[in-house]
């Protein structure tokens, strides 16, 4: 398939940090995990910077994270992608439910399957929508897109000329220099994903490792600043909090091992991660980096680069560009993300 194609100077400007209040989508497997939820919640409550528009439900199951341990993975999430699919989209009415908002025209189900090819598209009502918003204004359309890519590269089959009027904000891999770029919203959807790094799309990414890890989080700091102050507070506090066991812990633990960080010891057999005493739990809220980065681009510092092409294998090949930049986000200022997540939450309804 063709693409459009953006010059140099089209995209340096379309990839320019946003500023004022700007029109944007969230596309999130909003189930899968609990850090989706603390994203919608973050966005909805920013009107000054974000007119959000829609919420697009994306698919998502455990199979991914199954086949790189070679084991079931013993977390709680879902081996089935259409059930995943629909899990996201009713934790999404719930959330609007909490916050006492309206979903009617604003919520879609979005993919029911992965790509089978890189020509054809998945229908779904989140992909129609998408290209719809995308040509309503001359202003571009941010995608803050905190799941696997299904969606946004359907809408982009279904009509390549929207590469012109939207900016995705992806949450998605690892650090150009890491020994892969394995990660779940990346690696589901490896057809996608090739797709969004290749069409041309004005693209920023935030790597998870080193990049939007920094964003833990304990049960002490989210009693006090979320439970009690409002409804959607104290359901994310207490989603958060019932999974900070050791069990958990040590869950996390083995899967980033053979992960995430897959790769980064010599230590053969003895390099999984075991710990005589208890653990300390806490937790990444993954998905606020992208809202923290629409919100204010200073707390994220971010440049743009040439992308490398994302290989089968799940790598960055960053000795074959794909001849266009991205925006890459390389660090992000932890405690401003969630002081001012934290004010905003406390003025949701009670």
């Amino acid at each position: 398939m063709k693409f459009p194609v953006l010059t140099d100077e089209e995209r340096a400007q379309r990839l320019l940090p946003p500023r004022g209040k700007v029109r944007a989508v969230i596309d999130s497997d909003t189930y899968n995990e609990v850090d989706d939820q603390f994203a919608i919640a973050y966005a909805l409550m920013s009107p000054e910077r974000l007119d959000v528009q829609a919420i697009y439900a994306a698919p998502f199951s455990s199979a991914f994270l199954a086949r790189m341990m070679n084991a079931d993975v013993n977390i709680p999430m879902t081996a089935n992608l259409q059930e995943g699919l629909e899990q996201s989209y009713q934790e999404i009415l719930h959330l609007f439910s909490l916050m006492d908002r309206d979903p009617k025209g604003m919520v879609f189900r979005g993919s029911p399957t992965y790509l089978t090819d890189r020509e054809t598209p998945v229908e779904s009502e989140a992909a129609r929508d998408l290209v719809r918003r995308a040509h309503e204004s001359d202003e571009p359309l941010y995608v803050i897109a905190i799941g696997e890519i299904t969606n946004v590269a359907s809408a982009i089959l279904m009509d390549p000329s929207i590469i012109k009027k939207i900016v995705v904000v992806w949450l998605a891999g690892q650090p150009f220099y890491w020994p892969h770029t394995i990660e779940f919203n990346l690696g589901q959807d490896m057809l996608a994903s090739q797709l969004m790094v290749e069409c041309g799309v004005p693209l920023v990414l935030v790597p998870c490792m080193t990049v939007a890890s920094n964003l833990t989080v304990t049960a002490p700091e989210l009693e006090r600043n979320m439970k009690g102050r409002s409804r959607v507070g104290t359901y994310l506090t207490e989603n958060v909090v019932s999974q900070l066991t050791q069990e958990m812990g040590m869950n996390w633990l083995r899967l980033f091992h053979k992960t995430y960080g897959k790769g980064l010891d010599d230590y053969g057999e003895e390099g999984e991660p075991h710990t005589d005493t208890a653990l300390s739990p806490s937790r990444i809220i993954w998905d606020i980096s992208t809202v923290a980065y629409m919100i204010n681009p200073t707390w994220c510092p971010s440049e743009l680069v040439p992308l490398p092409r994302l290989t089968d294998d799940i790598r960055w090949d960053c000795s074959d560009n794909v001849g266009h930049t991205a925006r890459v986000c390389r660090y992000i200022y932890r405690d401003a993300v969630f002081g001012d997540m934290f004010a905003k939450l406390a003025k949701a309804p009670r």
